[in-house]
């Protein structure tokens, strides 16, 4: 392997070269994963539920942040971090978001009755369900990769 010169190194970083690869590669090897140990004393955090409102906000960003300095800080003291990632619960924050986006269209929710109104809440899923995870993953957190707190209880349980 010859060495490289200055000229073979990008002038910009590009995230996508690099972050992909290694994430597929963390993912798929279980680097995020948390097995139990019953050897070490157990530390968690459930991540409070993202919605599936849109973003992340620079809110989510610090509080998911000070949470990963958490779990590797625990990690590093021996304990077995586990940092569960929830999900959308109640769909409250969807269905504020849903209401303005029908009415920003000149549509009542309360005159389009319960049906039509949940095939729009399953549209706004479709579109932005996954946007909040995502940009966690991409954070490069040190949560359970992608998985839902129900995968992960199921998982643990058939371990048990």
């Amino acid at each position: 392997m010859s060495a490289k010169s200055f000229s073979d190194i990008p002038k910009a970083y590009n995230p996508s070269e690099v972050e992909d690869k290694w994430y597929k590669y963390w993912n798929d090897n279980g680097i995020f994963n948390s097995d139990i140990d019953k050897t070490k004393k157990p530390y968690t955090i459930a991540i409070p539920p993202p919605n599936i409102t849109g973003m992340l906000t620079m809110g989510h960003i610090l509080n998911n942040s000070l949470q990963d300095i958490f779990i590797r800080t625990k990690r590093m003291q021996g304990f077995n971090a586990c940092w569960v990632p929830g999900t959308d619960h109640a769909s409250i924050a969807t269905e504020t978001k849903v209401t303005k986006f029908l009415a920003d269209k000149q549509i009542d929710k309360y005159q389009i009755g319960r049906e039509v109104f949940l095939e729009h809440c399953q549209e706004w899923k479709k579109e932005y369900g996954g946007i909040i995870i995502q940009q966690l993953k991409n954070l490069e957190l040190a949560a359970i990769g992608g998985a839902n707190v129900l995968q992960w209880m199921m998982n643990i349980i058939k371990k048990l």
